[in-house]
């Protein structure tokens, strides 16, 4: 067959790398090459013996047949993949192609095989790099989003986008880092040695590689390390780059400290008093050793090499060798103890410490180690095992807690008897890390992770932490624990300390509150020594003249900073100071940008521990734009007159005024709106804009059209009552509070023509400030008032039991025919008499203050309700028509007929009218006062009109001012606090009401308020009567004194105020209780355990442990829940002390006859309160009833269905049941519970709508 080959074409077919087969169509092989039978593993004569079917698989029968068969009509086939069978039987994957020839009319297939094993595999190995690829862009992305780092994407050109993480670091916008806006964010000193690099980089195609400082959102720098490369893609261009900005502000801080440590390290080994040495890689000492020779008598060539084994000691020779040949081996640290032979012959132990200097490709350069003479280490063993028992001691006596844990950070309780005697924890509640525990919860993770971050890294563990001591309370702690290391530098053991530092924390949390009302103040407040030289300079200093107080600490404030002008010399004013301790006046000072300033200042003198004058405190005020404003309106004033006389003066000079006076108002800091009488706004200063961030276009307007509330309405006040002023608070931007006044502009052409209305102007000024100050003196006085409510008690108190013991047991023993001494026990009756009643008095002005302070802190709870308002006017002039009698004058009532119901809470809006209808007889000495009610518009008037002395139009504004009272307060006694309306006017506020005063001095005054009225399609949620209901529960559970004195009740009086104590006993005993005293909470627990008392009367602020907690520990145990507690406080917080499940709250100075009422009540129950079941369908009025019946005292179970009533009555075993009516009728509900045992007494209430 192959001899029409010629021996080119035979060595070709043979040396073929792909298989090459000649057969016939029946598969019968004729020719092979060695390839081919390479891929069956065999040989060619092997080969040439098998037929195709013996080494194709029974499944490829099929698609060998097709195949041939498309061989047979179109001459060729494939190509095609199958399997073939291997000699060693494993399954070959081939490729296989072949065509039809003819040989001496023969059909024969001519074909190759390629053998595709490792094609197969490659795609097998792409699929899985595929999958591998898209894991790797999933992780990429989670990557980036939760790396410490700065990543960031840019495109070919250089322009960065995609820079979230930048973003959030840097605080810029994305638009900010548009178009390389990033760079702004960059430390200006290395902008453009940043932009060099990148512009670099980008245009090379090279890697980005810089540092540079970065600017956080906070507003600080740091280092970061800049590395960027571009992404390839597969033409070879590039896609994009990527990069990332990594934080390497501390190593940069740790390479200026390194380098030091390197200077340290060079000095220490020329100064070191160990011998320092060096070896080969094979380690053969191979240079001389510093001191060794001085040591050891060694000359410098005895000791090479080996050489230095021979002044070792012999019995340490053999294992010096064999752990430095092994160190030498494996590259290992060498570390090892022995002893070496000094040339007098002594031996001395030594430490060799030895370590692989390496270079870049990790193989050894040299060794390099050092001998360190330990001897007396070894000596001091002794001593150290002394010192160890000394510290065992100190651990025992020392006031700090010391605590000890093992290398992983679990305590060892053995060792920390301090920390077991404080926390109260047994030592196997303690191991492990049971001694987080007793750690404040908000405080628990906190400190686990920062342990847990110290023992990882070996690192100093400080922290603060409040945790618990035996008797439960927390104090804040300060700890500090250290690592102790071993000889190889492994942790032995964890050593701490936790100090107590309670005390300071508060002092320090105090300090910060004053410091921070201080810095909160608009004054600047100054403390200078005697050399005029600045040691306090607060924030308010700060904000006034623009130096901070690290710039003014040490300057001269009179000469070198402010360059005071005083009102008159120094000298005069330091001496007035001296000897007055005080100084007030105006003093003009110079600003840091320029500005000349005038500001009320007030001088104090400060004194020392120890009595002597040490520095001058200085208060400044800026009254700057006051004195500018008075200026400005004066000058206002004389150009407004100025004008009007010369209006016949030529138009040139009217021009001009004109132009002065705009620049006038142009420059005032109050801001100014002037609208003509069609409406149209004419003029505003730039102070207007300022106050309302507007500009001069939004202005372009009617005065209606003002994007701003209760402006309009003051300027159409004045243009439809032109004759009057009216004023009104208004909110400025900033959350900034306005003071408006509004007023009718008037010209005058002549003196006999009427002035003519020609618009409105209105002033506003920001009184922010001035009502900041305000509501901090109303803080102070409402704090002082709640002091003054202790001894007043006191006062009150014993003043009443004096006047009944003198009244009942003294006075009746003393003779009544002594005229004289019958005058002097009325003069004493009398005395007593002023004494209770300036007390009551007191009583009353404290309320007032407490009154209005609660109702600007929002804690007042209002009950709305609809109401008559002639009932309400009835109320009113029933409660004080005792006034009328006293004074002699007339109280005639006006009442319009129809009138709708208003809705608001009654007591309050009672207390508004009694409080008019008291002032207006206060201030009639004759005639009558009226009281008008009639309805207008929306609302209904209620007036109070009386014939006394009136009001001057200048005061009218203040009466509504808390502490302020009109007319001569040097000359006029005042009739009252000044609070009273105040008050009126904010309860009236909070109905959404007005109230006003219309007045002529002399001709009396007319007080009016309006409150809406209630629309009939407001939804009520409860018709119920809650004050009868209360009252019914109240009469079912009161106290008789017959049964009270069966057995005499024992009462505990818990105060800490002696006086407050003694008040109560004398009080109770002499209705027949018996009383005990508890000093202070400990001492009231402690009692209670001891002999439990009937009743307990309880103080709110004490010392140790306050009235709310010694309440909750007694609630909270089943042997004393029961026993009924009154607080009795200064302070009101019922909702805290019902909360916790007390029985009444009643607050101080006590009123006798309340607290005996409710003492007899609860000791009545015999319990500390009663159960009560409520059943009601209707959710809202279940919540109302609920309320009012947890704020009586009431435990109170709530159902809303006839089954749920009966389960849990029968389960909770209530001493009432408040019950709709309704459900009473469902099955007999209340007959079905009088059968069930232990209910056959229980008091139903029913409820109806009727």
């Amino acid at each position: 067959m192959f001899k029409q080959f010629d021996e080119y074409n035979s060595q070709l077919f043979e040396q073929c790398p792909i298989g090459l087969v000649l057969c016939r169509t029946d598969g019968t092989l004729i020719n092979i090459n060695s390839a081919y039978a390479a891929i069956l593993g065999r040989t060619v004569p092997e080969t040439l013996n098998l037929c195709d079917r013996q080494i194709t698989p029974e499944n490829y029968a099929a698609i060998d047949r097709s195949s041939l068969d498309n061989l047979k009509q179109t001459g060729r086939y494939g190509p095609y993949e199958k399997e073939i069978i291997h000699k060693d039987g494993h399954l070959v994957p081939v490729r296989i192609s072949g065509l039809m020839i003819e040989k001496n009319g023969e059909q024969l297939i001519w074909c190759s095989v390629e053998d595709i094993s490792d094609l197969r595999h490659a795609q097998q190995e792409r699929q899985h790099t595929e999958k591998i690829l898209k894991q790797s862009e999933a992780r990429y992305r989670s990557l980036v989003t939760a790396t410490a780092q700065i990543v960031w994407l840019s495109t070919p050109e250089g322009i960065c986008f995609e820079m979230v993480s930048w973003v959030a670091y840097t605080g810029q916008t994305l638009a900010e880092t548009e178009n390389g806006g990033w760079i702004n964010a960059v430390h200006p000193d290395d902008r453009d040695r940043t932009t060099l690099v990148w512009g670099t980089a980008v245009t090379n195609l090279s890697l980005y590689e810089v540092e540079y400082r970065i600017r956080s959102k906070d507003g600080s720098y740091r280092h970061f390390f800049v590395c960027g490369a571009p992404v390839i893609a597969e033409d070879g261009s590039i896609r994009e780059w990527v990069g990332t900005c990594t934080d390497i502000h501390d190593r940069k801080l740790a390479e200026q400290t390194l380098q030091q440590n390197e200077q340290r390290f060079r000095s220490l080994v020329s100064a070191s008093s160990q011998m320092v040495w060096t070896a080969s890689l094979e380690g053969m000492v191979n240079a001389e050793i510093a001191g060794w020779e001085a040591y050891t008598g060694q000359s410098a060539a005895e000791m090479m090499g080996w050489g230095w084994l021979d002044v070792m000691h012999p019995d340490d020779r053999p294992r010096s060798a064999e752990v430095w040949s092994a160190a030498v081996a494996n590259r290992s640290l060498y570390q090892l103890e022995y002893q070496i032979r000094a040339k007098d012959g002594t031996y001395r132990y030594f430490f060799g410490n030895a370590v692989p200097v390496l270079e870049a490709d990790g193989s050894i350069r040299e060794w390099i180690g050092t001998c360190t003479d330990i001897h007396d280490r070894k000596l001091a063993e002794q001593t150290l095992q002394q010192n160890e028992e000394r510290f065992r001691s100190l651990v025992t006596a020392i006031s700090q807690i010391v605590w000890v844990a093992t290398p992983e950070g679990l305590a060892v309780s053995h060792e920390m008897p301090t920390w077991l005697a404080y926390t109260g924890q047994s030592a196997a509640e303690v191991e492990g890390l049971g001694w987080l525990n007793p750690i404040h919860p908000d405080d628990r993770d906190r400190t686990a992770l920062a342990w847990s971050t110290a023992v990882a890294n070996r690192s100093l563990f400080q922290t603060e932490y409040r945790f618990r001591s035996k008797d439960g309370n927390y104090r804040h702690f300060y700890v500090c624990g250290t690592p102790v290391l071993e000889a190889d530098g492994s942790v032995r053991e964890w050593i701490g300390t936790s100090t107590d530092i309670h005390d300071r924390k508060l002092a320090e949390a105090e300090n910060q509150r004053l410091m921070n009302m201080l810095n909160h103040s608009s004054d600047a407040v100054i403390v200078r020594d005697f050399a005029d030289k600045i040691t306090h300079w607060s924030q308010g200093a700060e904000r006034l003249y623009g130096w901070n107080c690290e710039e003014v600490k040490n300057q001269d404030i009179i000469h070198n900073l402010l360059h005071t002008i005083f009102p008159k010399p120094l000298k005069e004013i330091q001496t007035e100071c001296l000897q007055q301790g005080t100084w007030f006046g105006e003093l003009q000072h110079l600003t840091r940008d320029g500005r000349y300033i005038i500001v009320q200042s007030r001088w104090t003198m400060q004194l020392d521990a120890s009595g002597q004058r040490c520095a001058t405190l200085e208060i400044n005020t800026d009254i700057t734009a006051r004195k500018q404003a008075e200026v400005a309106l004066r000058q206002l004033n004389q150009e407004l007159e100025t004008r009007v006389l010369e209006r016949t003066a030529a138009l040139q000079n009217t021009l001009a005024e004109t132009q002065g006076l705009n620049a006038i108002l142009d420059n005032l800091a109050d801001g100014l709106l002037v609208a003509d009488t069609a409406g149209q706004i004419t003029h505003f200063n730039p102070a207007f804009l300022a106050m309302y961030e507007l500009t001069a276009s939004d202005l372009n307007c009617h005065y209606r059209e003002l994007p701003i509330s209760g402006l309009a309405e003051l300027v159409a006040q004045t243009q439809s009552h032109p004759g009057e002023v009216f004023s009104a608070e208004v909110e400025l931007t900033k959350e900034r509070i306005g003071q408006a006044v509004a007023t009718a502009i008037f010209k005058k052409t002549t003196d006999r023509e009427p002035a003519t209305c020609f618009g409105s102007a209105l002033l506003i000024r920001d009184v922010t400030a001035e009502k900041e100050i305000d509501q901090m003196k109303t803080d102070f006085i409402s704090t002082v008032s709640h002091e003054l409510r202790t001894p007043l008690t006191s006062v009150l108190g014993f003043a009443s039991i004096i006047k009944e013991k003198l009244e009942t047991d003294v006075f009746p023993m003393l003779s009544a025919e002594d005229r004289k001494l019958q005058k002097t026990i009325k003069r004493v009756g009398d005395n007593l008499n002023i004494i209770v009643a300036e007390a009551e008095r007191l009583t009353s002005l404290i309320n007032d203050v407490l009154d209005i302070a609660k109702m600007e802190a929002g804690k007042v709870e209002w009950q709305m309700q609809p109401i008559d308002p002639r009932e309400l006017l009835d109320w009113a002039t029933n409660s004080t028509a005792s006034l009328f009698q006293t004074n002699g004058l007339r109280l005639v009532s006006e009442i319009e007929p129809g009138l709708p119901q208003i809705l608001g809470d009654r007591n309050r809006l009672l207390q508004v009218l009694i409080n008019l209808i008291s002032n207006a007889v206060k201030f009639t000495e004759s005639g009558c006062v009226t009281c008008r009610v009639k309805q207008e518009n929306e609302g209904v008037c209620i007036s109070v009109i009386d014939t006394g002395i009136g009001i001057a139009p200048e005061d009218q504004p203040k009466v509504f001012e808390k502490f302020r009272q009109v007319g001569d307060t040097l000359t006029d006694k005042p009739k009252g606090t000044g609070l009273g309306l105040p008050i009126c006017k904010q309860i009236v506020d909070h109905h959404g009401g007005r109230i006003w005063v219309e007045s002529e001095s002399g001709n009396g005054s007319i007080f009016s308020f309006i409150i809406p009225t209630y629309a009939s399609d407001q939804k009520n949620t409860t018709n119920l009567n809650l004050e009868t209901l209360v009252k019914q529960l109240k009469e079912h559970v009161i106290t008789t004194k017959t049964v009270l004195n069966e057995k005499r009740k024992t009462i505990l009086v818990v105060d800490d105020d002696a006086n407050i104590r003694e008040l109560l006993r004398q009080q109770l005993e002499n209705e027949g209780y018996n009383v005990r005293e508890g000093k202070d909470g400990v001492d009231a627990i402690h009692q209670i355990k001891t002999a439990r008392p009937d009743l307990i009367l309880l103080d709110v602020m004490m010392p140790q442990i306050n009235g709310f907690d010694v309440a909750a520990v007694l609630k909270n145990d089943p042997q004393t829940a029961d026993i009924p507690i009154i607080i009795l406080s200064i302070i009101e917080n019922k909702e805290r002390g019902y909360h916790i499940g007390i029985d009444r709250y009643l607050t101080k100075p006590i009123n006798t006859e309340k607290l005996l009422n409710e003492i007899g009540s609860l000791l009545y129950q015999g319990t500390s309160s009663k159960k009560v079941l409520v059943v009601d369908k209707n959710a809202s009025a279940l919540k109302t009833l609920s309320d009012v019946l947890q704020a009586q005292g009431y435990n109170v179970i709530e159902a809303s269905n006839p089954q749920e009533c009966i389960n849990k009555a029968l389960s909770a075993k209530p001493d009432m049941i408040i019950i709709d009516s309704i459900f009473s009728q469902e099955g007999d509900l209340v007959k079905t519970l009088r059968f069930e045992k232990e209910l056959e007494n229980v008091f139903f209430i029913m409820l109806s709508d009727q």
